[in-house]
Formats: C-alpha cells, sequence, structure tokens
C-alpha cells in the first residue's frame, strides 16, 4: 500500500527537520525519509549566528545552553600564513556539537507529529501522467521496495540530492570538495585563540600539487579543548582559470596530509592532538542553482540547491529559513483551499510562491553574498592568483574580506 501525506520530505538534515516541523504545526501531515540509521550521522562541530528561528524550532534558549559563544570575529591569514586581516563580529557565534542541535530537531519534528522513518534509501521518484511529481520510491530498513506519495515532495537530501538529481541539478557545478575534521585535545589557547582561522591558499601555491584549486583551510574552537578543522576548496572560480584542475581523492588527501604536517600556523593546531572525525565530501557552495522547483510538486531546499552563505559555508540557518519559508507558503494555500475542490499545483500559485521566495530576506542574503565572494575570489584567485602577488596587495585584499 502507498502511503500518502500532504508533505514528503527526503532528508534528515536541518532543512528536512525545519520542514517536517513547520509542515505538522500548520496541522499538515509529513513523512521525512531519511538514508542514514539515524539523522545527521557525522559528527562534527557548527557555528552560526543567533537567529529568532532556532528560538522557534529548538526552543528558546536551546543554543545557547549547548554553545560555546565568541563575538571575536574572524582572522584571515595570506598565503603562507605572512600576514593578517581581521573582520570584526557583526554578532556573537555560537559554537555547537552537531549532534546535539540535530537530535534536537528530531526530537521536536517527532514530538510535533512528524513521522520520521530513518535507513530508508530513495532511489527514484514518482511522477503522473501530467509529469507532476507526486512521491518517491525508498527501500526501507528491512531492504523492501516501498512508495511514498505527497501532496508535496521536499528534495532535502544534500549535494548529491536523489530527486535533485532526477531532474538534471548539476550538483559538481554546485560543490566544492571539502575535507571536514573534528580534533579532540587541541593545540590552541582557548584564551587567545578566539576567532574563526581562515588560511587563504592560491593556485599555484603548493609545490606537491601545482594545479590545485584556489582553497582556504580553517580552524575553530569548540568546548573541551576541542576543534573543527578543514580545508574548503574554492572552485566558484575555478572552471575559468585553465591553470586548475578538479582534484581526484588522492590528491585531495595528499594536500591536506601536508598542510597539516607543514603549513605555517595552522600545522600547530594538530601537534599532540586526536583526530575524532576525518572525512573528505562536497559542500555545496560554489553556485546557487536558481530554479529550485524543477517540476511542479518537487521542492529542492537548502544543500541541494546550494542554499549556503557562502561566507563562512554555513548552510544551517539559510537551509531551515529556506524550509521553513516554502513549508509556510504552500501550507497557506492548502489552508485557504479546505473543504474545496482545487488544484494546489497550478502555475498561479507557483508563480505567487517564487515572488515571495525572491522577495525574502533569506533569498536576497544568500544571492547578495554569492555576489560578493565572486568578487572577492575573481581578484584574490582568478586576478592576482600567486601568493606573492596576494601578499604585496594584502591591504586591498583585506578591504574586500571586510565586505563579507
Amino acid at each position: 500500500m502507498t502511503e500518502t501525506y500532504d508533505f514528503l520530505i527526503v532528508g534528515g538534515g536541518p532543512a528536512g527537520l525545519s520542514a517536517a516541523i513547520t509542515a505538522v504545526r500548520n496541522g499538515f501531515s509529513a513523512l521525512l525519509l531519511e538514508q542514514g540509521d539515524r539523522l545527521g550521522p557525522f559528527p562534527r562541530g557548527e557555528g552560526v549566528s543567533h537567529h529568532p528561528l532556532f528560538d522557534q524550532l529548538l526552543g528558546k534558549g536551546f543554543l545557547e545552553e549547548r554553545s560555546y559563544q565568541t563575538n571575536h570575529g574572524a582572522l584571515f591569514h595570506s598565503p603562507g600564513a605572512h600576514q593578517q586581516a581581521f573582520k570584526p563580529a557583526a554578532r556573537p557565534i555560537h559554537f555547537f556539537e552537531w549532534r546535539d542541535f540535530i537530535d534536537r530537531l528530531g526530537e521536536v519534528a517527532t514530538v510535533s507529529g512528524a513521522v520520521i522513518r530513518t535507513s530508508c534509501r530513495v532511489t527514484g521518484v514518482v511522477e503522473d501522467d501530467r509529469g507532476q511529481c507526486i512521491g518517491v520510491r525508498y527501500v526501507d530498513e528491512a531492504g523492501v521496495q516501498q512508495s511514498a506519495q505527497g501532496a508535496t515532495v521536499f528534495g532535502c537530501d544534500g549535494h548529491r540530492s536523489v530527486v535533485g538529481r532526477h531532474y538534471q541539478v548539476d550538483h559538481e557545478a554546485l560543490s566544492c570538495p571539502i575535507i571536514k575534521c573534528r580534533l579532540a585535545h587541541a593545540s590552541f589557547d582557548p584564551v587567545q585563540t578566539k576567532a574563526l582561522q581562515f588560511f587563504l591558499i592560491g593556485n599555484g601555491d603548493l609545490p606537491m600539487a601545482p594545479r590545485f584549486p584556489p582553497c582556504v583551510a580553517y580552524a575553530f574552537p569548540l568546548p573541551d579543548q576541542k576543534m573543527e578543522v578543514g580545508l574548503m576548496l574554492r572552485m566558484g572560480r575555478a572552471p575559468a582559470m585553465v591553470t586548475v584542475d578538479r582534484p581526484n581523492a588522492g590528491t585531495l588527501t595528499a594536500v591536506w596530509s601536508e598542510l597539516k604536517q607543514s603549513y605555517p600556523k595552522f600545522r600547530r593546531y594538530f601537534e599532540g592532538a586526536d583526530i575524532e572525525f576525518e572525512q573528505p565530501t562536497d559542500l555545496p557552495n560554489a553556485t546557487l542553482w536558481r530554479n529550485n522547483v524543477p517540476a511542479l510538486g518537487a521542492v529542492l531546499l537548502g544543500d541541494s540547491v546550494g542554499f549556503v552563505d557562502p561566507f563562512g559555508s554555513s548552510g544551517i540557518l539559510s537551509s531551515m529559513r529556506m524550509a521553513q519559508l516554502w513549508t509556510d507558503l504552500i501550507a497557506a494555500t492548502m489552508g485557504q483551499a479546505r473543504g474545496r475542490s482545487q488544484r494546489l499545483w497550478t502555475a498561479r500559485n507557483l508563480a505567487k510562491w517564487r515572488r515571495a521566495y525572491v522577495a525574502s530576506g533569506c533569498y536576497r542574503h544568500v544571492r547578495n553574498n554569492y555576489l560578493k565572494i565572486g568578487m572577492v575570489e575573481w581578484v584574490v584567485f582568478k586576478h592576482l592568483r600567486s601568493a606573492d602577488r596576494i601578499n604585496r596587495r594584502w591591504g586591498a585584499i583585506a578591504r574586500l574580506l571586510a565586505l563579507g
């Protein structure tokens, strides 16, 4: 038997859980399917600025109680860590454990009435004879092929979205390779190291990999002498650079190993530290995919369309805001049509939702930050490109970085 819900949500990250909570709070049913054996399976640290949405979805004060807070801004290091540029924080940043955060969202969604199923691998999209998306096929925890239908299907399954892939979203164009790593007993002074640390590395700066893309190594402190560190490749301008190749997994791992051992100032964080988690993956922050409704009935949210704040590369708040917005828009129309024979997915309704989305503060914020970081990356990584030229023009670059 095929189950039917008002909202069918693929993916149990911040976007999917926010959509589920918002749907049931609006009085509609929601089924969320998550491929992992638990929500948000990978351990990591995260950082966000506070927003009222966190109180709405997590509970008032939850984020503050579970986070390490700092308002010390960001410190940018030029290639070779020869120079620095400090950007003060506009608002305090809350650093927290991913497991605390995602488990709380899952708890709120379940208590609110959403149905959440883990270990369910979505294998395809179901469409009607008009081409409208009306559901998905999935393999459940027991390995049995199932299907479910929804008046609206949300694709919240990240940068390799099954729903997005069905509708030809080019996720390689959206994504930047990244290595995420979490350290215990990290070598840093929690009093002195309060700012986010960003180490800019240009194309050609690494002798072992001269065609490696521009990248940024990063580090930020977590509670209990832990630290989140990693390497973000900046692919926004890379396709237009003839001196850049997209690295394979072996090259990425080799470069990361070299940075941990020898890159000035960055290597110190690893001295005596234990690596709790380390994994290469992709982060969809190269560009924003503009058409997040590729077919009637299907809406792509968060990472599946690169809806990430590219400054800092955090998609948590932006994806949650996007999910709440689209769920509220569709739910409002469904509520108005209660008791009447009226199709939900019409061209008129879609146009209305799109206008509200494009006019929203969350969309304008992400779009504008993509424009800003595109300008910074063009100047730093494409125009100047080399470590010597970047360091010689560091004063002008520092002013550009202040735009973020």
